[in-house]
């Protein structure tokens, strides 16, 4: 039967074609047919071209209603090669110079519009045919009228949706239409132009939006009481095309409105490719994604260090469906006993160490002072000692924005970090790479909040005005990855975190999303917790800002302590960790990080809302540098 069609379809175009001809004819002669023979003479030999040139440019199918612009190019392609082939052989290979030079011309523009004439011809006719068989489809809205939407609309035409318009904050697209679908009010109108038209469904067509204007979009979806999807952001719509299949419910994600992240692919697998890498904390949020990308670039083993056993266990069972996964080891150890990572380092043959082991949880840290310390300050320095000991060449800190006027233990930890592998004297070379939350990691506030709203029908949050910066992760470590390949020794680089989020807002966004509103789940404010800031920051007011090769990896410049006088501090720490009382222990810390100093004074442990300030306030100065730095 397709065969069969596709003959059909093969007649009918030919017929155009000598049509086509023989119109071209009787307008040259005014309605006449002189030179009959020469005509009867040529219409074989045009036609033989007119249809390679189609079969060549795949015009021989016979879904016309779906005619676009490419089709339309297509037709003008085959013509012009038709044309082309016709007049070299008709003219210097048969030597035929009395066929009339117009005809050339005329004939190929009448073709080109009895072939492009009988797809939209066609169009039109089957379109409204077909709408008319499938009544039960489901009326869509589209948010967005850009290219997006274009897309949507396009590829939603196939499928049992019927779009029944678009809405656009942009006044100049308003009624415009985009594949006759039109552009029928703004967003704020939203709720009103779903009743008008009765609409069962609103798609978001718009992945390059703010957080902020995703947030005020799914207050007004959610307000016209219909569900509500999304389509993907810009980095998976890089092909140009938009599925029905890639619509999917909006999440906290969305709510970043973060840009995809440009990484020089390149550079970092240079730097991983054939390497033997290491990752501590392996089963860890950060950890297990880094675990994941570095296999990408083809490391020539990886090592997933963890002390949690079953957390490791599954991890094993997430990478091990994943490509070179016959290269990954995993190895149930602590970084603080240095003869076992030494041993490790060595057998493995370990170049390159991605340290993301450390305890994270800010108000159990401040109860837990000194296993904060041994663990993330002094297991740092025991697999730093050991690095160097077993010949490894690179190795990477993940710090925090915690680190940055820190208030707590654990912020306190992560900026002695930063201050070691900056001033310490090193063969390897050791950078430090700062950011903020990460979206979805283990004990961070979303997933609390959602356990929340199922469980206690009600969401706790410390305090009305607290934010904080965040990432997705893949985000976060993909950036990493890329600070990896640019930092020099000692350095202290900052993520791009984009713009704080105030937590009840995200608090209340999620609650919405669930289904529900605060009425059915309230919002309860606990106070802040112990350690806890109102603000995160990025950078200390004494560091300069620095540009880098990346747009959003900086790096900072200060004046810091030299290694001697830190180390002596450290030595000094390490007793009091083992031995002192909470008090001189912490005391300790105030004297080595003055900022700590500031927030703590003797006997007081309770966060001081003063001391607060915002995280623009105190950014330094941006000072470009050179690419090189």
């Amino acid at each position: 039967m397709l065969l069969k069609n596709r003959w059909v379809v093969v007649v009918v175009q030919a017929l155009l074609i000598l049509a086509s001809l023989m119109t071209a004819w009787l307008l040259r002669f005014e309605f006449s047919l002189p030179h009959f023979s020469l005509l009867l003479q040529a219409a074989p030999l045009l036609l033989g071209f007119r249809l390679l040139a189609m079969r060549r440019y795949n015009l021989f199918h016979g879904y016309w209603r779906y005619t676009s612009v490419r089709d339309a190019a297509d037709i003008a392609k085959a013509v012009a090669v038709g044309s082309a082939a016709f007049f070299v052989v008709l003219r210097f290979v048969l030597g035929v110079t009395v066929f009339p030079l117009s005809i050339y011309l005329l004939e190929a523009l009448l073709t080109v519009a009895a072939l492009g004439g009988v797809r939209v011809l066609s169009r039109m006719i089957l379109k409204p045919v077909e709408r008319r068989s499938r009544d039960d489809r489901s009326r869509v809205l589209i948010v967005g009228a850009g290219s997006a939407a274009e897309l949507l609309i396009r590829e939603l035409a196939h499928t049992d949706y019927e779009v029944v318009g678009c809405v656009d904050d942009d006044r100049a697209k308003q009624g415009v239409r985009l594949h006759g679908v039109q552009v029928v009010g703004t967003i704020d109108e939203l709720a009103a132009v779903a009743a008008a038209y009765a609409v069962a469904e609103i798609f978001i067509a718009m992945p390059s939006v703010t957080g902020l204007r995703m947030r005020r979009v799914i207050e007004r979806c959610q307000a016209s009481g219909r569900k509500f999807k999304t389509i993907p952001g810009l980095s998976d719509l890089a092909k140009g095309r938009v599925t029905v299949n890639q619509l999917r419910d909006v999440d906290v994600e969305d709510l970043l409105g973060r840009d995809p992240v440009r990484l020089d692919l390149e550079a970092v697998r240079r730097h991983l490719a054939g390497q033997v890498v290491m990752v501590t904390g392996a089963a860890g949020s950060i950890g297990s994604e880094l675990c994941r990308q570095i296999l990408d670039y083809a490391p020539a083993k990886l090592i997933c260090l963890d002390q949690a056993e079953t957390a490791l266990f599954y991890l094993q069972l997430k990478l091990d469906r994943l490509k070179y996964r016959d290269r990954i080891e995993y190895c149930v150890s602590d970084i603080t006993d240095g003869t076992s990572m030494r041993t490790l380092l060595r057998t493995r043959g370990v170049q390159i160490i991605f340290n993301a082991a450390a305890y994270k949880h800010v108000p159990l840290m401040e109860s837990n002072s000194a296993e904060a310390m041994r663990n993330n300050v002094f297991g740092l320095l025991t697999l730093l000692q050991a690095a160097e000991d077993a010949g490894c060449e690179r190795f990477l800190l993940i710090s925090s924005d915690k680190a940055v006027n820190p208030t707590s233990v654990m912020g306190c930890t992560k900026r002695l970090g930063e201050l070691i592998l900056a001033s310490r004297p090193s063969r390897m070379r050791c950078v430090s790479v700062r950011f903020g939350n990460v979206l979805g990691s283990q004990g961070s506030v979303v997933p609390v909040f959602q356990q929340q709203i199922r469980k206690d029908g009600q969401v706790t949050v410390t305090h009305r005005e607290i934010t904080r910066f965040f990432m997705t992760i893949p985000e976060a470590v993909s950036l990493v990855l890329q600070a990896f390949t640019i930092g020099q020794h000692g350095n202290i680089l900052v993520l791009d975190m984009g713009e704080p989020i105030r937590i009840l807002d995200l608090a209340r966004t999620l609650i919405k999303l669930s289904g529900n509103s605060e009425a059915e789940i309230p919002v309860v404010f606990s106070g802040l917790r112990p350690g806890e800031k109102l603000y995160e920051e990025r950078f200390y007011s004494s560091e300069r800002l620095l540009a880098t090769p990346h747009e959003k990896v900086n790096r900072t410049e200060s004046d810091l302590m030299d290694w001697a006088s830190l180390r002596r501090h450290l030595e000094d720490l390490l007793q009091l960790t083992l031995s002192g009382t909470e008090e001189s222990l912490l005391a300790k810390v105030a004297d080595i990080i003055p900022e700590y100093a500031r927030y703590r004074r003797p006997g007081e442990r309770e966060p001081v809302e003063r001391l607060e300030r915002s995280p623009i306030a105190d950014t330094p100065p941006f000072v470009p540098a050179e690419a090189g730095d």
